[in-house]
């Protein structure tokens, strides 16, 4: 089984979804970055994007790496993909490790990844989620190039409810 990723820019609902669909009984995995962020922040660690992006990055590497071998036997969900990191690292630009360029995307994850889109809205700073407008403006376009890049397809969900945007999704997807 392959995990559907749901990627997009700070603060765009992917969280709000992702925890929609858990209450609804699939499979669901936090977003890894998050959890990464708010470890740092516990113990004063430099592990983030805006101060030593590479030790970030690889360290969502390492803990996502984990998180795929964990076996899954129905439709599963994703909040940001291991491919966000090289978005987060061009906008840094900073050199992509050769662990994210040769990494078997396609043996993990579906084809089709839902993009969000930003929508200033319901964009929100906060202790982990430090980007302004503009940051997430750019961090948009590099997912979405990065994602084309490594052979995905995009499926932009609109600006609607939760509810919505499930019902949006379940056109896209193969429910197990």
């Amino acid at each position: 089984m392959k995990r559907y990723i749901m990627t997009g820019a700070p603060s765009t609902g992917k969280t709000t979804l992702i925890n929609a669909l858990n209450k609804k009984g699939y499979t669901t995995f936090e977003e890894v970055s998050r959890r990464v962020i708010i470890s740092e922040q516990e113990s004063n660690g430099t592990r983030t994007p805006w101060q030593d992006v590479k030790a970030f990055t690889d360290t969502v590497y390492d803990k996502t790496i984990n998180e795929l071998d964990v076996p899954i036997k129905s439709t599963a969900f994703v909040d940001r993909g291991l491919a966000d990191n090289i978005a987060y690292l061009k906008l840094q630009r900073l050199s992509i490790p050769e662990k994210f360029l040769n990494f078997d995307y396609h043996n993990f994850y579906h084809k089709k990844v839902f993009m969000l889109p930003l929508w200033k809205d319901i964009y929100i700073q906060d202790n982990q989620r430090l980007q302004s407008f503009e940051e997430a403006e750019r961090l948009h376009v590099l997912l979405m190039e990065t994602y084309q890049t490594l052979g995905f397809s995009l499926q932009l969900l609109p600006k609607q409810s939760v509810e919505e945007r499930w019902k949006f999704m379940r056109s896209y997807i193969e429910l197990i």
